[in-house]
Formats: structure tokens, sequence, C-alpha cells
């Protein structure tokens, strides 16, 4: 089997696309290792290290992304064509562009994970980049309410989360994102609105030190959570 960092190598990619997909996609591995579907959709896809590494990894037979940066697409095409991979790909802001017809086994995802990103931060340009900012979680809300149609009564949503029990979180010892209310309540809201069940919160330390992760956050690791989510098949 193939190594990961070897892997990696092979995947086309743009600076300005990265948001540290490619830390999470062996988390994501070891938590669907024992998985075999035949679709796995990723949402804010990037260059789609998650959803690629789990292609690789045999845990689906065919991958289904989607992003609103042509950039993105454009990577994650170029990478079909090498590996010869089942993709389809989808040009997309958030789920506007999905073809109703597609249906999901599992959706992954790595979406923009802070909602209020101070200005006067050293790294507060961000606040404007859909890579790590989704202001007033419009994002979040906007797939929630529609992912519902693309899932099937067995689906399973593996989504991660940067703190989502904390009102602040800080980077360089510096509050950097300024929540109103811990983000895990904001997403059993729109969870539960949507007829949709959080199961599990699985939390875990993500080092960041052997991408050069450390230099951006100021920390060796930062907390991290994915939701389990399914429909709610009592309603």
């Amino acid at each position: 089997m193939i190594d990961y960092i070897e892997w990696l190598s092979t995947i086309e990619e743009e600076p300005e696309l990265d948001g540290a997909g490619k830390l999470l996609a062996p988390v994501f591995a070891e938590l669907l290792y024992d998985r075999k579907v035949k679709t796995i959709y990723e949402w804010c896809c990037g260059p789609a290290w998650i959803g690629l590494w789990l292609l690789e990894q045999g845990i689906c037979q065919e991958l289904v992304v989607s992003d609103i940066n042509q950039k993105a697409i454009d990577c994650v095409r170029r990478t079909t064509d090498r590996h010869n991979y089942s993709v389809r790909s989808y040009l997309s802001d958030n789920l506007k562009g999905m073809p109703e017809h597609e249906k999901f086994d599992i959706i992954v995802a790595n979406p923009p994970n802070f909602v209020n990103i101070q200005e006067d931060h050293p790294m507060g340009f961000l606040r404007y980049d859909l890579r790590p900012s989704d202001i007033d979680w419009k994002i979040h809300r906007d797939f929630y309410n529609n992912i519902r149609k693309h899932m099937h009564k067995e689906s399973n949503m593996y989504i991660s989360e940067v703190e989502p029990y904390k009102k602040e979180v800080f980077s360089f010892n510096k509050l950097y994102d300024l929540r109103d209310i811990e983000p895990i309540k904001d997403f059993s809201e729109m969870i539960v609105t949507n007829n949709l069940k959080l199961n599990n919160v699985i939390t875990y330390d993500l080092i960041l030190e052997d991408e050069g992760w450390d230099v951006i956050f100021g920390y060796p690791k930062r907390e991290m959570a994915i939701l389990d989510i399914t429909i709610d098949n009592s309603n």
C-alpha cells in the first residue's frame, strides 16, 4: 500500500487552497478504516486530500467533490486524470451546483472553521479568506439546510471543526476568533432543525508541527472535533 507522504506528492495543489486538509486526511482514514461504501462526498474540498485519500484506501468506490473555487476543481481534475480515479467534481457555491440526483453514503468535510476572526490579529486578513472564515456561520447553515436531500436513511456525515466547545480561540497568545456562543451549540441547532441527528463528537489533538502549521497558529497542536451526523430517522 502506498505511503501517505509519497502519495501526497502526487496530488495537485495550490498554496492558496491549503486549509490543512492534508493533515486531516489520515485522521478520517483511521476513523473510517473498516467502512466499504460506494460513494463518498467531500464538501468544501479544496484539492480533496481527504476524499482522495479515502478513495485511494478503498473505503469508497467513487468520490464526489465540490468547491466554490475553480482552482480547487482544476487541481482535483488534474489529480483524477493522473491516477485514473473515479471522481465527479462540481464547481458549486455550497450545494447550489450539486445535481439533485447525487446521493452519498458518507459525507466528509473540513469546512471554514472560524466565525469571527479578529481584524486586529496579525492574521486578521484571513477574516475575508474562504479557507478559514465563515462569518455568521452562513456557509454551515446553508449546507445543513440543503444536504438532507443528498442523503439516504443510512448515510453518515463526518464534519471537522476547530475547538467547537470554546467561545474564544487564540493564536500566538492573542484572540483570533471570538464566538458569541460555543459553536457546538450553533451546529447542534442547525443539525436538529434539519431533521438530522448529532450522534457523537469525536475530539482529538491535531499535531501541527509536522507540516509547519505550528508557525501559522503559534502552537504545536490544536484541539479538533469531528461531528458524527446522520438523518434523524425517528421523524
